[in-house]
């Protein structure tokens, strides 16, 4: 396709050549390397204007005038008998194209240059000599920022003379000379009326110089700043004959002038209106400007502040010290309480000194900023006596939690005494050891016995959480058969399956691998993880266990068909102690303990545990065990 696109450009104009934004040379064909005497690889990548002196255009003038033109307007620009001398000495004048390449969004993406038609002529050395330096001359004309001019005091302002470099603004002299455009025509709409006025005032004075600032327009529309100084000939009766002068582009130095007074603007608005105080000193060390600011600060009228020689007067040590900072060129900094010379007045205050250095390195003054820190100061006290309060109610705090700790830990262990003992005789009950027992009398040994294994559970999470609060939980770590931690949890659930009529589905990979882990604990684990799927499937649901291996991990999934959880409470359902909502509660039970003790045992094992469930479809609990090293 490229090879198609070179051939045809090759073939609709003798050269062509194009350059990216950055004016860097991207395709230079064949045509073009036969006129100029370059090669195309030599060329790629090299900044045209940085080329344009070597390849000796006579009008390089013109020719980035027209190049800028096609980039600012972004409409092509034809030019023609554009002298080149070439690498050979020959003198070629061309005509073509310039042609803005725009991108997606319509800017400039880069320029085609072609050319359509070539002349060669012979130039002798000596003639090639004399185009050149008059060559140099054009260019220095071209460049001239100053424009001359003739006219006519008459309405619009007719030209009658103006030099060649109005090319300048995109305007040929011809056009004004020939009566096509007045100068009138070219000043900016907003500025004619008071150009007017000036110059009717200005010939009512019987002055001679006439001097104005205003804007014109350029043939591209451009707006840009001109000063005019022009004479004013007179006729013999003394009234206006016509003005001679010149204007002169100024809108670089007003853009400059406006920056520059934005930027005074802003500064003086800062300055004056900063909450901090600011003042000045000159290389003597005496205040030359203050701000409002430091009037208040420091209870002074500025007439008192301004003057103060701060080299000679300053009585304070720790102020005059932070002040030499900045007779050495240094950053200087003082912050305390300081007694205002003239008042007496106290104030605690930051002060921060810098030095005002010239480009050569001589000192001119500094600046100083100055802070009200006495509100800071207030606060800071108020705060450190707050930590220190609330470091001693969080000892009281940590005595408590420890006390509570201690508590919650004997407790259980003093209800587990007894719930063993209620546990072992109902089981003797239960199995008619003790005799004989009817329908209602074993439907209620079950009833208790169901409850006890319920409290014995809740026993056991408020023990491990006294325990892992004081950090005292110590695991037993062997290796383990993930089916026996399953099978040891199905057990355990084995009352409350029964009594729902719930079916549990078992899918369990052969020859699973083994794990390093705490059997106990991880029974406890799925045992509440049961518990929980258990409680909330209806009678007659289905519950299924799945266990696979998953990389380097055992995947243990339980998946019921309950009441389900809605999406934004899934993110909080290990915290301590969180439940769905009160009704949940009241309706299935629970202390919100048990998926926080899953997630502390899981994180003990190095595992990874989540849920994934849907309102009124179900709930499944993701749980992932690493598999033992070398038993893969």
């Amino acid at each position: 396709m490229d090879n198609i696109c070179t051939r045809i450009l090759a073939s609709a104009w003798r050269g062509v050549w194009a350059v990216d934004r950055e004016n860097r040379f991207v395709f230079f064909n064949k045509g073009m390397e036969n006129i100029s005497g370059l090669r195309s690889e030599d060329l790629m990548g090299k900044d045209l204007m940085l080329l344009l002196p070597d390849q000796k255009i006579m009008d390089e003038v013109h020719f980035r005038e027209l190049f800028h033109k096609a980039k600012e307007t972004l409409t092509q620009v034809h030019y023609s008998l554009l002298p080149i001398i070439t690498t050979q000495g020959e003198l070629k004048e061309q005509s073509g194209q310039l042609l803005p390449l725009l991108d997606e969004n319509g800017a400039y993406a880069g320029m085609i240059g072609t050319v359509e038609h070539t002349s060669t002529k012979k130039i002798s050395a000596a003639l090639e000599a004399h185009e050149l330096a008059e060559n140099k001359l054009d260019v220095i004309y071209r460049n001239s920022p100053v424009v001359a001019f003739l006219w006519k005091p008459q309405s619009g302002w007719p030209v009658v003379f103006v030099s060649e470099n109005i090319s300048r603004f995109g305007y040929q002299a011809e056009e004004f000379t020939s009566g096509k455009l007045l100068y009138s025509d070219i000043v900016y709409p907003e500025d004619i009326r008071g150009l007017n006025a000036d110059v009717a005032d200005f010939e009512q004075q019987r002055q001679i110089y006439f001097t104005r600032e205003y804007r014109i327009v350029t043939r591209s529309g451009e707006t840009r700043w001109v000063t005019e100084r022009s004479m004013l000939a007179r006729d013999e009766k003394g009234g206006p004959s016509y003005y001679q002068g010149i204007i002169i582009d100024i809108t670089h130095l007003k853009e400059v002038d406006n920056a520059l007074k934005e930027s005074e603007q802003k500064y003086r608005m800062i300055f004056e209106n900063s909450p901090l105080g600011i003042f000045d000193f000159d290389k003597d060390g005496l205040v030359t400007h203050c701000n409002d600011k430091i009037t208040e600060i420091l209870g002074l009228p500025k007439e008192q502040i301004i003057g103060f020689n701060m080299n000679v007067s300053l009585r304070d040590e720790k102020m005059k010290a932070a002040f030499n900072e900045v007779l050495l060129l240094r950053l200087g900094h003082f912050e305390g309480e300081y007694i205002s010379q003239g008042n007496g007045k106290k104030a605690f205050i930051k002060v921060d000194y810098s030095p005002n250095i010239s480009d050569d390195g001589t000192f001119l003054g500094g600046v100083g900023i100055v802070e009200d820190i006495g509100e800071r100061k207030i606060a800071e006290e108020k705060l450190r006596k707050y930590a220190n309060e609330l470091s001693k109610a969080n000892k009281e705090l940590e005595s408590l939690d420890r006390m509570k700790n201690e508590l919650l830990s004997n407790v259980s262990h003093e209800l587990r005494t007894p719930l063993t003992s209620i546990k072992g005789y109902s089981d003797l009950l239960m199995e008619g050891n003790l005799g004989e027992m009817n329908y209602q009398q074993l439907k209620v040994i079950n009833t208790v016995i169901r409850n006890t294994e319920r409290l014995r559970r809740l026993i056991d999470s408020l023990l491990y959480v006294s325990m892992a609060e004081a950090e005292a939980i110590k695991y037993d770590f062997s290796k383990i058969d993930t089916f026996e931690i399953i099978d040891n949890a199905v057990t355990d659930m084995a009352m409350p399956i029964t009594e729902k009529n719930i079916d549990v589905l078992r899918h369990v990979q052969e020859d699973l691998p083994q794990i390093e882990g705490d059997a106990k604990k991880l029974t406890d684990m799925l045992t509440n993880v049961l518990d929980n799927a258990v409680k909330f499937t209806p009678s007659r649901g289905k519950i299924s266990i799945f266990a696979k291996t998953d990389g380097k991990n055992i995947h243990i999934s339980i998946q019921d068909n309950g009441i389900g959880i809605p999406a934004d409470l899934l993110p909080h359902l290990f915290q301590k102690f969180y439940q769905i909502d009160s009704s949940i509660r009241r309706k299935y039970g629970g202390t919100g303990l048990g998926l926080f003790i899953c997630k502390k045992i899981v994180d003990a094992h190095k595992g990874n545990i989540w849920i994934e469930s849907e309102e009124s479809k179900g709930t499944t609990v993701h749980i992932l065990l690493p598999i033992l090293q070398g038993d893969t």
